[in-house]
């Protein structure tokens, strides 16, 4: 397909404009529903805003110097970095690794690819109801299996040390089916006469995915790892419907604490400055993680 090269003229105005018509609708949206309240959080950073009483007092830098010494800020966030090293890498993995499995069709390719998305499809409250009775402590599904085995019952949920990997666990299981798209997608795109040189080079099957599937995936792996990443500092959901940041807050992340600041405690500048800090942290994250998979692709 020709690259389109915009040429002044009357037919080329038209469809400038059509163009610009059939966008409106999505960038009005854009505009209203998340440029607007950025800066509008932004704004509010430099502010001590009381909801009940509708005031708002400009108080400049307190809530920034606030938030590098609030331990239950810098802890929220320590979490939240534990919580995306645990996904991250799994998720993406998995999803890989599941791509690879469903893209040459078999007799069970259709059967096994509606079972891996069906998660994706269901809303993350149901798939959190059943995963976390699955998880419970004394008659869940997940133990009484462990039992019949012979293995020790898990705490999972209710346990410090297991409470932050079963959250990665469930929000994993709903996610990964549109991981292993994005890959599926890659992998379709690539052309089978490398496969072909690298098994007439006598390549195996490992080295073809080495040298040939993930190099031509680099683009795909860049785009997986910044979305898992932003939606992996974005969990909230999953908590506060079975941990509610517990036990002895070993799942407190700081979406949650954000959200307490501003709607429990009436902290809605407080609140604004760490979603300024969380954003800020993520596009540093986001721009590390496009250098560092630039300079290994080279």
């Amino acid at each position: 397909m020709e690259r389109y090269v915009y040429k002044r003229g009357g037919k080329q105005h038209d469809l400038l404009a059509a163009i610009l018509i059939n966008l409106l609708p999505t960038l009005l949206l854009t505009l209203v529903f998340q440029l607007v309240p950025i800066l509008i959080a932004g704004w509010y950073s430099f502010l001590k805003v009381n909801l009940m009483a509708g005031s708002k007092q400009f108080i400049g830098l307190d809530n920034y110097i606030k938030a590098a010494t609030d331990p239950k800020f810098l802890q929220s966030m320590a979490t939240t970095v534990e919580y995306f090293l645990l996904r991250v890498p799994l998720q993406v993995l998995l999803g890989f690794l599941l791509s690879l499995l469903i893209y040459q069709p078999r007799r069970w390719t259709g059967v096994l690819r509606t079972i891996i998305l069906l998660p994706v499809v269901t809303s993350m409250v149901v798939v959190t109801s059943i995963l976390a009775l699955m998880m419970h402590p004394s008659n869940g599904l997940i133990n009484s299996m462990l039992i019949m085995a012979g293995l020790p019952a898990q705490g999972f949920l209710t346990d410090p040390r297991q409470a932050l990997f079963s959250i990665v666990l469930i929000t994993v299981w709903k996610n990964v089916g549109m991981t292993m798209l994005f890959f599926l997608a890659g992998l379709m795109a690539i052309s089978p006469t490398l496969y072909e040189a690298a098994e007439i080079d006598g390549a195996t099957a490992l080295q073809k995915h080495w040298h040939v599937t993930i190099p031509m995936l680099k683009n795909t792996f860049i785009f997986v790892l910044i979305t898992t990443t932003i939606r992996s500092f974005q969990v909230f959901g999953p908590i506060l419907m079975t941990t509610n940041g517990g036990p002895l807050n070993s799942t407190r992340v700081v979406v949650m604490e954000i959200y307490e600041n501003a709607f429990v405690f009436n902290q809605l500048g407080y609140a604004s400055t760490q979603s300024v800090l969380l954003a800020l942290l993520l596009i540093v994250i986001s721009l590390l993680q496009s250098k560092l998979s630039g300079r290994k692709s080279r």
